[in-house]
């Protein structure tokens, strides 16, 4: 658990500004994405979390910020639980953390985010170099995003997808 968690708050508003997964829930500052589909549940998969970790180790950055964040409104930041600091972690520690709820993964320095859904998906923004190396260690963004289209395909709920960029062009 994080000591203070207006230190996690602070963190999390340099980079999102909204905890909707089902949209693009970063700060106007971050330009650059990804999608992860699917995800473990509510943990990424050994790929996504491995593409992530050498994505945040050449940023020099040695770990990041978990919450929850599946809350009405914005209210998880005001919580004394619920929020973590993890220093490079292995795949092991970090899916056996018990995360039932929406949660976001975070830069302490504004760099990057990712906010994973119930959905089993999973949205990634960051600075430029941050995004391409998790796009080119992950592999199949493209992919990723035409596969969860497809998903959502006929669903009355889809709209959500047309706010996200498409990352099929990138």
């Amino acid at each position: 658990m994080v000591e203070d968690p207006k230190v996690a708050a602070s963190a999390w508003r340099e980079v999102f500004n909204s905890n909707d997964p089902f949209g693009w829930p970063f700060e106007p500052s971050i330009k650059r994405g990804c999608l992860f589909f699917p995800t473990d549940g509510l943990h990424l998969t050994r790929q996504q979390y491995s593409a992530l970790m050498v994505a945040i180790a050449a940023a020099g950055e040695p770990g990041f910020f978990v919450s929850i964040v599946e809350s009405e409104g914005l209210g998880f930041l005001h919580r004394s639980s619920g929020h973590w600091w993890l220093q490079a972690p292995s795949y092991e520690e970090y899916s056996a953390m018990n995360l039932t709820l929406e949660n976001a993964l975070y830069s302490a320095h504004g760099n990057w985010g990712i906010v994973v859904s119930h959905e089993s998906h999973a949205v990634v923004g960051g600075t430029a170099p941050i995004v391409e190396s998790v796009s080119r260690h992950y592999g199949c963004s493209a992919s990723d995003y035409l596969s969860l289209r497809d998903q959502w395909s006929g669903n009355p709920n889809s709209e959500w997808i047309t706010t996200l960029p498409d990352f099929s062009a990138e």
